[in-house]
C-alpha cells in the first residue's frame, strides 16, 4: 500500500510546484509593472520584428508593435513618449479578445476609442484638438482609469475625460506606431490605481471632502480567488483566457476527431489496420487545439514552434497516401478550433464528409480496377492463355495481361482484373476450374469489393 501512495504523492509535490512557478509571477504581473528598458532582449514583451531598444528608449518603427501582456484592472499608467514623423501613434490599454481602448496621438488631435472586438466598428469616447510638441520631444502620457472613468493628460494637463457606462475590466497594453510614425516610449510605470476618493489623477485631494466610512465588503472570497486565479494562470497570453470557449473548442475536437475516425475506418480503401491508425485522430486533433490556442497571439512562441517540429518526426511510416491526406485534415481540424474558426471548421469537416460519401457511392456503382489475379497450371494439366482469358472476359468488367511466363512443365499468368458485382469473382473462380481442378489462383488486393 505505501509503495502505492508514494508515487501519487510525488505527483501531487510535482502539480504544486508547477503551479506556484506559474502562478505566483503571474499574480505578481496583475499588479502592475515598471519599465526603463534597459535590456534590449526585451524580456516579458511581444513585438513584431522592426521594434528595438536604442539607447534605453523602445523604438517602434510605422507599421509595427510592442505588447505587454497582463489582466491589469483599474490601473493609472505614466510613461514618456516622442515621434519623429507625421502620423499617429497609438496606446491601447485593457486589450482583450472582447475589446480594447485606444488613445489615438495624431499631429494635431486626440481621440479615446474603445472597439468591440474583431470586426466591430470603434465607438468614440472623447477627442479634443491639441497642437503637438516639436518633432522628437519627450511628452509625458498619463492615463488613469478608475471603474470605468477614463483621465488623460499630457504633460501634466488634462485633456480627456470620458466615462464608460459598462467597461472592459481587465486587459493587457500595446503600442503601435502608423502612418509613416516611428514612436518611441520610455519610463513605464504601471500601477493599480487607488479607488475612488483617494486621490483626484493629478495627485491633488479634493478639497472639502467628507470622510468615508469603511464598509467591509461581502466575503466571497473562494468564488473571487479562483476568477483571480484563472485571470492569473492567462497572464501570459495574448488576451484573456476564456474558459467556456476552450472548453467548447475541446470538446468540438473531440467529436469531430470521433467522426472522422468513423468516416476513415468504414469509407477509407487503405490495406493497413485502420482502427488502429484512426484511434490516432482524437490525441492529434486536440493536442493541435492546444497548441494553436497557446501561439497563436504570440509571435516568439509561433516561432518556437517552427523550432520544436524541425526537430519531431513520425518514427511509424506512412504507407499509403490516403493515411497522411487524414492525418494531414485531421491536423486542420484542430487549427480551425484552436483560432475559434468553428463555423468554418464544422462545415468543413461536413463538406469533406459529402464529398467521400459520394466518392464512395459512385466507387460502388462504377467498376474499379480492383484486383490482381495470378494463375499456375502445371503439367499434365497445364492450359493454354487463350482459354483462360475467354473463361474470364464473361465475368469481369475489365481484364488486361500483365505477366506470362510458360515452360514445359508450368504457366503462370498475372492479370489485373476488375469486377462489377462480387458475385462475378465466384462466377470467374468457377470458371476457372471448370478448365481444370489443378489450376492455382490467388487474388489479392481487395480495394473496391469492400
Amino acid at each position: 500500500m505505501a509503495r502505492k501512495t508514494l508515487p501519487l504523492m510525488a505527483l501531487f509535490l510535482s502539480s504544486l510546484i508547477l503551479l506556484a512557478l506559474f502562478v505566483v509571477p503571474a499574480l505578481a504581473q496583475g499588479e502592475g509593472f515598471s519599465e526603463t528598458f534597459d535590456d534590449p532582449t526585451l524580456p516579458g514583451w511581444e513585438h513584431s520584428p522592426e521594434v528595438i531598444v536604442v539607447e534605453g528608449v523602445l523604438r517602434i518603427a510605422s507599421g509595427n508593435f510592442a505588447a505587454r501582456m497582463g489582466v491589469w484592472g483599474d490601473l493609472d499608467m505614466s510613461l514618456d513618449l516622442r515621434y519623429d514623423n507625421p502620423g499617429m501613434s497609438e496606446i491601447h490599454y485593457h486589450t482583450t479578445d472582447s475589446g480594447a481602448y485606444i488613445l489615438l496621438i495624431g499631429n494635431d488631435r486626440l481621440t479615446l476609442l474603445r472597439t468591440g472586438g474583431e470586426g466591430s466598428e470603434p465607438t468614440e469616447l472623447a477627442g479634443a484638438d491639441w497642437t503637438g510638441p516639436a518633432s522628437g520631444t519627450w511628452i509625458k502620457v498619463r492615463i488613469t482609469l478608475t471603474g470605468g472613468q477614463h483621465s488623460i493628460s499630457l504633460d501634466d494637463a488634462v485633456l480627456l475625460s470620458a466615462d464608460d457606462a459598462a467597461p472592459i475590466t481587465t486587459g493587457s497594453l500595446l503600442f503601435v506606431s502608423q502612418e509613416g510614425r516611428t514612436t518611441e516610449v520610455d519610463n513605464i510605470n504601471l500601477t493599480v490605481a487607488p479607488p475612488p476618493g483617494e486621490g483626484a489623477p493629478g495627485g491633488e485631494t479634493p478639497p472639502d471632502a467628507p470622510p468615508t466610512e469603511v464598509v467591509p465588503a461581502p466575503t466571497e472570497t473562494t468564488s473571487t480567488t479562483w476568477q483571480d486565479l484563472i485571470q492569473s494562470l492567462s497572464a501570459s497570453q495574448g488576451s484573456t483566457f476564456d474558459t467556456g470557449t476552450f472548453v467548447v473548442n475541446l470538446v468540438l475536437a473531440v467529436i469531430t476527431s470521433f467522426i472522422l475516425s468513423r468516416v476513415y475506418v468504414y469509407w477509407g480503401a487503405s490495406l493497413s489496420n485502420r482502427r488502429k491508425f484512426a484511434a490516432n485522430f482524437m490525441l492529434v486533433t486536440v493536442t493541435t487545439t492546444f497548441i494553436i490556442l497557446v501561439v497563436r497571439s504570440s509571435v516568439a512562441l509561433s516561432l518556437g514552434l517552427v523550432g520544436a517540429l524541425s526537430i519531431i518526426r513520425f518514427r511509424a511510416a506512412i504507407k499509403e497516401p490516403e493515411e497522411l491526406a487524414y492525418l494531414f485534415f485531421a491536423i486542420s481540424l484542430g487549427i480551425g478550433l484552436g483560432d475559434n474558426q468553428r463555423l468554418v471548421t464544422l462545415l468543413t469537416l461536413v463538406v469533406v464528409i459529402g464529398v467521400l460519401g459520394l466518392a464512395r457511392l459512385l466507387r460502388q456503382l462504377q467498376a474499379d480496377v480492383n484486383l490482381n489475379l495470378s494463375i499456375s497450371s502445371r503439367a499434365p494439366a497445364k492450359v493454354g492463355m487463350q482459354q483462360v482469358m475467354e473463361a474470364l472476359e464473361k465475368h469481369c468488367a475489365k481484364l488486361r495481361l500483365l505477366r506470362f511466363d510458360e515452360n514445359a512443365e508450368a504457366l503462370e499468368m498475372s492479370f489485373v482484373i476488375e469486377f462489377r458485382h462480387t458475385s462475378d469473382l465466384e462466377q470467374a473462380r468457377a470458371a476457372l476450374l471448370a478448365l481444370s481442378d489443378k489450376l492455382e489462383i490467388s487474388f489479392m488486393d481487395n480495394k473496391g469489393i469492400w
